[in-house]
């Protein structure tokens, strides 16, 4: 006489990263830095902002 002793394996149920990522998920879109860079971009050319890189970077600093 042969007994087995196996039972059915469970079904794998989601887990805890798989709840934050369908949360994450419904909150919808999310810009990106590349689109608040352009968002950035835009707001100074309309502005008539016309400084260069080196100038902005040594704001608080006088020459």
């Amino acid at each position: 006489m042969q007994i087995s002793m196996t039972r059915a394996v469970p079904r794998p149920n989601a887990g805890i990263i798989d709840d934050i990522e369908d949360a994450d998920n419904k909150k919808g879109f999310e810009p990106d830095d590349l689109t608040a860079f352009h968002q950035l971009v835009r707001h100074l050319i309309a502005d008539g902002d016309r400084r260069t890189l080196a100038e902005m970077t040594v704001v608080g600093q006088r020459r």
